[in-house]
This record gives structure tokens, C-alpha cells and sequence, in this order.
């Protein structure tokens, strides 16, 4: 209820004797307060209606009046509804004066209204307005939850939130980071999280997380204060839930996953159809797109684990976070009604990395259409995130992955008898030839970069190439020479 909506009642026949913004008249009324002395305000609460008669104020100094109405404004009151006929047959002028001066809407209640008729009037529309409240409140929170049921992201329930309250919305962290907003093109600063609530700019209010980390709801443009609060309440709770889900470790499957990253990664001892049966048992399906993540171990990073699970659940709703070998890895599948917009999913995905993570060496490789392609995939992928600086996208094939797939215990053989000549000449002469190849073709071939790697001379650089081509029996001016040579050090580098 609000201030103008009072003086729109006709059986109350209020007048309003002051000149009112109109912001000033939609204050929304909190409750009613009768008052009949001179410093009512350590018993008034914010936006509060007071009702005077005006019983013993027979002063007439203009500054007692001030006085009275600043303290009034300091609280602040929404109005101030003053009753005639009792104590004063007119509104004292100088009241009227100071109501001017601070902005306070000025109502007459006339002589033929007692004043609990106006306190019943408002109590009850106010008791209406709080159970109509609680009642939507608890239909955004059944909204909310269905949201959360059938997979929506945190995002698609801070929608309904936005929507219910009629603003935009969003989540930080206790460091002022933001973690998610709506709609997507609202832009917030830590400004917004520090904004009180009392219907100045928005309102922002603790999330009932019920762990060491802390988030806060900030809503602007809308609802504010005590109605938000009440129509929030539930709903708050839904998004409590899906933040929790979102850093809490997938406890019950870890163990599966930390064995199915061990089955991936053994190329020659885990057999496709063996593989197959542990990735259905995590919950992944087999036969769907599946898109893999993997982060680089960052230590100032690791413990926002939960930021990567927030971007991967806002596009894909089966997904798995968790801990390998000190790197984060997520496993997660599209839903089955997004077929057409699988391939475009790595750039969402990037998106909303970019925005959580910036700063952290992270690789995101897909949609892979079956086991095989996951086994490839996080080959590229871990190799991968060691060269990168922040997110990015893989390509869809590499010759390392390649590598790893083919390199049996026939391709170890034949990569180490290859080099076996370079590692001889090294250890008789101590030499730097294995060095000087890897380096050779870790720069692409480009002697001058390869020079100032090795800090040698062009024709040291020369020289060392014509001997290493006589030992290997293989031109290194060729692209099949430089492919051969590649190959065999990608295979054995684990093992020379």
C-alpha cells in the first residue's frame, strides 16, 4: 500500500497539504504508528504511517516544528497523518511549513474520520498485501523448483527470481565476484552488492548456503525491502540448493570417474568394450555428445572449483567436476532436446569460462560422439593445457592424441631404436643432439628461433642437423623426415 493510494480512498476524505513528489506519494506504507509526543522516533521503524492528533504540541516557534518533522524524516517516515478537531481544529501552519521544507507528504484527517478507523483501514490492506505476498512467494519458490528439477542452470532460476520481482538480479561471492546474473545483458559491479536495500537502488540479501562459502542476492529496478524480502524467502532457499550443487564434489561417483580416467588413459590394457561399461556406470551415456574440460592445476585457483561447475551447468545438465592428479577435469552431456545447437556449445562454454576463470589454463574439447573420441580427446586436451593461458577451445584433432592412440608396445620399439643413435653419440661425446632435436622441432623448424632457444650459432645449428640426419638415416629438410622424427619423440618422451 502506498501513500497515494490513500488519499485516492474516499471514505477516509484525507487532504494532502504539502507539495509531494511523486516518488515521495508511491512510498509503500510499512505499518501505522499513533504518536502523541515530541520524539516518537526510537519507536518508529522505516516507511512507517504516523498518526497524531497533535495532543500538546501549543507551541508556535517555528524551529520546535522543524525540529519535530527533521527527527521524523531521519527514520524515515512515508507520511505524516495528522488528525483535526481533537487538539487543533486546523493543521498548525508551521507544521505544514516544516512538512515543505523536509519532504514529508502532509495528510489532514478530518475531525468526522477517527483515527483508528484510518490505523484499521491500513492494518488490513496491509495484512491483504502480506498474504497475497506470501502466497506468490511461495509460487515463485514452486517455480523455482521446477526449474531446478528439470535441469535448468542457476541462471534459469535467477530468471524467475527477476521476474517475480520485476528486476534484475544477480549473485556474488564474498569476494564481490559476480557468479551469475539476469538477463545476461544487465551489467553489475561490486557497487551493486553494497547497495542497503531500504528502496534506494536495490536490495541484497544473504543466501542460506549453510557452508564456509557465502553468496549474496542483490535485486535493482524492482520490489525492494521488506515486500522483497517475504516474496524472495523460499525461492532463496532453491537458489541456496544450486549453488551447493554446484561446488560440492560428486562424492558418490568419484570414485568411478577417477577409474574411468584411469581406463582412458590405458590405451594398450583397457579394451574399448571394457571402457565402455565403466563410462555408462559413472551415468554418462555412451551413444550421447559428450564435452570434456580440463583446467590446469593453479593453486590460487583450485579453490573455485565450483565457478567451473556453475559455466558447465548453465549449458549442460548431466555433469561431473572433479579432482585428477591435481587438475580439474569436468565431464558433462547436452541435454537431448539441444541437437542443433551442439556444435555451438564449446563457444557458450568459453564464454561463461572466460567471465568465471579468466586467468586459468583450461581447454575445452568437443561435442565427442562416442568413447573413442573422449579417450582422444582428453589426450589433446591435457597436452593442450599445458600451452595455454586461459580458456580456449581445442581443435577437433591433433597429432599428439593420434600418438598416444597408436603408439603400441611395436611403435615404442621402433620410435627408441630410431633415436638410439643420438642417445650413444650423446653419452660417448657428450653431445646435445636428442636436445637439439626436440627443440628443432618444438620451433617448427625455424633455425633462428631454435638458435636463440639454445643460445648456439647458426652454423653450430647446421652442423649438428647434417650428423643428426647421417645417425638417423632420415632427411630433416623434408616434411616426412620432420613428421618421423616428431613422431618417434612424442612416443618416448615419457621414457628418454
Amino acid at each position: 500500500m502506498r501513500v497515494q493510494d490513500l488519499l485516492a480512498e474516499d471514505s477516509l476524505q484525507l487532504r494532502l497539504h504539502t507539495p509531494s513528489t511523486a516518488k515521495s506519494l508511491a512510498t509503500s506504507i510499512s505499518y501505522t504508528a499513533p504518536a502523541e509526543f515530541l520524539d516518537p522516533t526510537p519507536f518508529l521503524g522505516a516507511n512507517c504511517l504516523l498518526i497524531t492528533h497533535g495532543i500538546g504540541f501549543n507551541f508556535f516557534d517555528q524551529r520546535t516544528w522543524d525540529a519535530y518533522v527533521e527527527r521524523l524524516a531521519s527514520v524515515p517516515v512515508c507520511a505524516i497523518a495528522f488528525v483535526t478537531g481533537v487538539a487543533h481544529r486546523l493543521i498548525p501552519t508551521p507544521l505544514v511549513e516544516a512538512a515543505k521544507a523536509h519532504g514529508i507528504p502532509l495528510l489532514e484527517v478530518p475531525s468526522v474520520v477517527p483515527a483508528l478507523q484510518l490505523q484499521r483501514f491500513v492494518t488490513s490492506v496491509l495484512e491483504a498485501e502480506r498474504f497475497a505476498l506470501t502466497r506468490q512467494s511461495w509460487e515463485l519458490a514452486d517455480l523455482c523448483a521446477k526449474a531446478a528439477r528439470s535441469g535448468g542452470s542457476l541462471k534459469a532460476v535467477l530468471a524467475e527470481v527477476g521476474t517475480a520481482a520485476g528486476g534484475h538480479c544477480a549473485i556474488f561471492d564474498t569476494t564481490g565476484a559476480l557468479i551469475s546474473c539476469w538477463p545476461a545483458s544487465s551489467r553489475w559491479t561490486a557497487e551493486d552488492l553494497r547497495t542497503d536495500g531500504r528502496g534506494t537502488a536495490g536490495s541484497s540479501f544473504a543466501l542460506p548456503t549453510g557452508g564456509t562459502d557465502h553468496f549474496q542476492l542483490v535485486v535493482r529496478g524492482g520490489t525492494t525491502g521488506e515486500p522483497l524480502a517475504t516474496l524472495i524467502g523460499p525461492a532463496s532457499s532453491i537458489l541456496a540448493m544450486q549453488l551447493n550443487s554446484a561446488f560440492k564434489a560428486s562424492v558418490p561417483h568419484q570414485a568411478k570417474l577417477e577409474q574411468l580416467m584411469h581406463q582412458l588413459e590405458d590405451w594398450q590394457g583397457v579394451a574399448l568394450k571394457e571402457l565402455t561399461r565403466t563410462f555408462r556406470a559413472t551415468g554418462l551415456d555412451p551413444h550421447a555428445p559428450t564435452f570434456l574440460v580440463v583446467a590446469g592445476p593453479d593453486k590460487s585457483q583450485l579453490p573455485h572449483a565450483w565457478r567451473i561447475r556453475l559455466a558447465v551447468q548453465e549449458h549442460l545438465n548431466n555433469a561431473y567436476v572433479f579432482t585428477y592428479r591435481g587438475a580439474f577435469y569436468a565431464l558433462a552431456q547436452a541435454r537431448t532436446d539441444t541437437a542443433a545447437d551442439w556444435d555451438v556449445i564449446p563457444d557458450r562454454l568459453l564464454d561463461s569460462l572466460g567471465r568465471m576463470v579468466p586467468g586459468l589454463p583450461l581447454v575445452i574439447k568437443g561435442p565427442l560422439r562416442s568413447v573413442d573420441e573422449v579417450r582422444l580427446g582428453l589426450a589433446h586436451a591435457q597436452r593442450l593445457v599445458r600451452e595455454v593461458q586461459g580458456p580456449s577451445i581445442a581443435a577437433p584433432m591433433s597429432i599428439g592424441s593420434l600418438v598416444v592412440a597408436t603408439a603400441g608396445s611395436g611403435a615404442h620399439a621402433a620410435a627408441e631404436n630410431l633415436l638410439a643413435p643420438l642417445l650413444h653419440y650423446d653419452r660417448a661425446s657428450n653431445g646435445q643432439l636428442l636436445s637439439t632435436l626436440r627443440a628443432y622441432l618444438e620451433h617448427d623448424a625455424q633455425p633462428s628461433r631454435v638458435c636463440q632457444a639454445l643460445y648456439i650459432h647458426r652454423n653450430t645449428l647446421s652442423k649438428r642437423l647434417a650428423l643428426m640426419s647421417r645417425l638417423l638415416n632420415v632427411r630433416l629438410d623434408t616434411l616426412d623426415g620432420l613428421t618421423t622424427c616428431m613422431l618417434a619423440v612424442r612416443i618416448t618422451e615419457d621414457t628418454l
